[in-house]
């Protein structure tokens, strides 16, 4: 598995030549990519915080600034003044709970663009850091399914966003920790796991225009790893150049990664929420637990025609980028 790992930068080819200009992706972790495209930056939601599992399953949780400071640092990041969104599928803890410190703090143009159930988690927390709670959006509304439909969300003048309806793997044994909806604002901010409900899921696509005129670069997102036809993209949509896909509770479904590819007809693959989040942040973690990385990886593989040039299993602080190539190796 030593050499299946990818750190420092790695160049991408895309599906057709011609971009003009670079698209730069910095893995943080978790959840958490820096996207950055000649004009917009997006980011995906991270967790620095990383409470232990004994924290998580039994006592308090909240977001640790400190800790989200050094992690972004550690990572490569000291600036994300020029954040225009955050998003994030579902609102369980390890995908919600450092985003509001993030965007109040840190990224002050962003909208965090969420489910109606982490909208309604985050209410109290936005007021007790005085984040304007018109800044949190409930996409749920406007969110494309395989069939098609859904409305596209401009996030800057070269990027733009269409939700996918999707959903969440259980996470062992057929159980889903933390399922269910929020029907109302929570009155106080979430002091246990438990209180970050799932809500419903989300995936994402982006479109990264060409200032050329040429054919928009398109790159997946997967929240949580979805039984077929959840989170697929309408056929019209593929190929996508970049397919970001989650590793963890892949056994819980039947088919993945092979049926989501076999959807976006994904030219790369880049596995995100991989590793153990119950202990700190680190630039060389372990796998999380109950998932058998080799296996997923012998997998994708298959899926692949075992060409291992078509993906990306990065370390926290890992730079993918796509555009003008140059001959970077693995």
């Amino acid at each position: 598995m030593d050499d299946d790992y990818t750190r420092g930068t790695r160049s991408l080819p895309l599906l057709e030549g011609g971009f003009d200009g670079r698209i730069g992706l910095t893995f943080l972790g978790v959840g958490g990519w820096l996207i950055e495209t000649p004009r917009t930056q997006v980011l995906t939601a991270p967790l620095f915080s990383n409470p232990s599992i004994w924290r998580t399953g039994l006592g308090t949780i909240r977001a640790d600034s400190t800790a989200i400071v050094d992690g972004l640092r550690r990572f490569g990041v000291d600036d994300l003044s020029g954040v225009t969104a955050i998003l994030s599928g579902h609102a369980h803890y390890d995908h919600l709970m450092d985003v509001p410190w993030i965007a109040a703090r840190l990224s002050p143009r962003a909208r965090v663009l969420v489910n109606t159930t982490g909208q309604r988690t985050l209410a109290p927390i936005a007021d007790s850091l005085g984040l304007d709670r018109s800044r949190i959006v409930d996409v749920s509304s406007f969110a494309a399914d395989v069939e098609g439909g859904g409305t596209w969300i401009r996030l800057g003048p070269d990027v733009r966003l269409l939700p996918l309806r999707s959903d969440h793997a259980p996470h062992f044994a057929g159980l889903t920790l933390y399922d269910g909806t929020r029907g109302s604002d929570l009155v106080r901010p979430p002091r246990s796991a438990e209180e970050w409900l799932e809500g419903e899921t989300l995936a994402f696509l982006l479109e990264v225009a060409d200032a050329g005129g040429g054919r928009p670069v398109r790159i997946y997102v997967q929240d949580a790893v979805a039984r077929e036809p959840w989170g697929f993209v309408p056929p019209r949509y593929a190929p996508v150049d970049l397919a970001i896909l989650v590793p963890a509770t892949y056994a819980e479904v039947d088919w993945h990664p092979e049926a989501i590819l076999e959807n976006t007809r994904a030219r790369h693959v880049a596995l995100g929420h991989w590793e153990n989040f119950f202990a700190p942040p680190s630039a060389d973690p372990e796998p999380v637990a109950f998932t058998l990385l080799p296996d997923f990886i012998a997998r994708l593989r298959r899926a692949v025609s075992g060409d291992d040039s078509r993906w990306t299993l990065p370390m926290p602080g890992t730079r993918l980028e796509l555009g003008r190539l140059r001959n970077d190796s693995r």
